[in-house]
């Protein structure tokens, strides 16, 4: 994965995408829910979700956890889409969206929730390594598929090092449409 810095903070893959809508890319899988649903089931609080997609768990999250504060990180193109054909404009105008642009805002708060469904190891190494390295937060839920070398072992030693507990051995079998059988659910949870 290229290592140039662009505005985006993007990875050469999906800076050549072009103006494809997100759900070319996302698919709504119900099995996040009921993964987060069974970690999380008495969550509330900050969420700071990185990349998420249609907002397809965040939807839910918002509408099963009322009161949960949220913040969403993502490009520009995906906040748009997000706020004016994804997400209900009641809710969009309850979630606080940061331009990965300017995603060193997002250090300047803290968290109780990271989620990550397929996004970080997406991105340019400096991008989700900074990440991990000064987000303050005290939960995490991160599904991805553990193909990206560097990023799985980072990924797995700032879970070891962050969290008073945390589990990476959950793999999910039943979700489709990626490449390896099974995907892997890191959780993360206070210190």
């Amino acid at each position: 994965m290229s290592e140039d810095k662009n505005l985006e903070n993007l990875s050469d893959t999906w800076l050549n995408q072009g103006n494809k809508p997100i759900s070319y890319f996302c698919a709504d899988q119900w099995q996040y829910l009921h993964l987060f649903d069974k970690h999380f089931s008495d969550f509330s609080g900050k969420i700071i979700e990185i990349g998420p997609g249609t907002g397809y768990l965040c939807k839910h999250i918002m509408n099963s956890y009322p009161g949960v504060e949220y913040t969403i990180l993502d490009i520009k193109k995906n906040i748009d889409q997000l706020r004016h054909k994804y997400i209900p404009k009641e809710q969009a105008d309850l979630i606080n969206f940061v331009d990965s642009s300017n995603y060193k805002e997002v250090f300047e708060e803290e968290y109780d929730l990271l989620i990550s469904t397929f996004c970080l190891p997406e991105t340019p190494k400096y991008y989700w390594k900074d990440i991990l390295d000064n987000i303050k937060v005290d939960n995490c839920f991160i599904i991805d598929d553990g193909k990206w070398c560097d990023y799985e072992n980072y990924r797995n030693q700032w879970l070891q090092n962050s969290f008073e507990s945390s589990d990476e051995t959950e793999w999910i079998h039943i979700i489709s449409g990626y490449e390896q059988k099974g995907i892997q659910l890191s959780i993360g949870k206070k210190r």
